[in-house]
């Protein structure tokens, strides 16, 4: 069976910032683009937001994930909603930690952001807001990347 445990998972609502954060990590080009399906790469596991926003669609969440190395539950600092469940984090047998994207932007919430990520269960400690547009903790989070799986970029 092939693993994916050097890989880092990345799940979050609909426009949450996965997918932009990815590209930041891999210093790839930042382009918008919907993600329609779970989409494999070297170093992440980047999932549709409808896995999350969807109850019906979690158990997809948890099986394409559970094999990474490292969890990202990202929310976006401009969201005014939580969709993920209370401890939602706890399915897990493999680090999860929190992002909070999109601080650069002036109707950002970061406190509320923190909320809605300790309501899933993960520790404030583990919690970093970034900026994938400005690089603004982006170098932090690489250092907490690399403390769970060889990430080298």
């Amino acid at each position: 069976m092939a693993t994916n445990k050097n890989r880092i998972a990345l799940i979050g609502r609909i426009c949450s910032g996965k997918t932009t954060l990815c590209q930041r990590l891999t210093n790839e080009f930042i382009a918008y683009g919907k993600t329609q399906q779970v989409n494999y790469s070297e170093h992440f596991i980047d999932t549709p937001g409808e896995f999350i926003e969807l109850p019906c669609f979690r158990p997809q969440a948890i099986n394409v994930t559970c094999d990474s190395g490292l969890i990202i539950l990202i929310n976006s600092g401009t969201d005014q909603q939580n969709s993920v469940p209370p401890n939602f984090v706890y399915t897990y047998n493999i680090p999860v930690i929190g992002v909070i994207t999109k601080i650069d932007l002036k109707h950002c919430d970061v406190k509320r952001s923190q909320r809605y990520l300790t309501y899933a269960g993960i520790q404030p400690n583990n919690i970093l807001p970034v900026s994938a547009f400005t690089g603004e903790g982006i170098a932090e989070l690489k250092a907490v990347i690399q403390k769970h799986v060889s990430f080298d970029h």
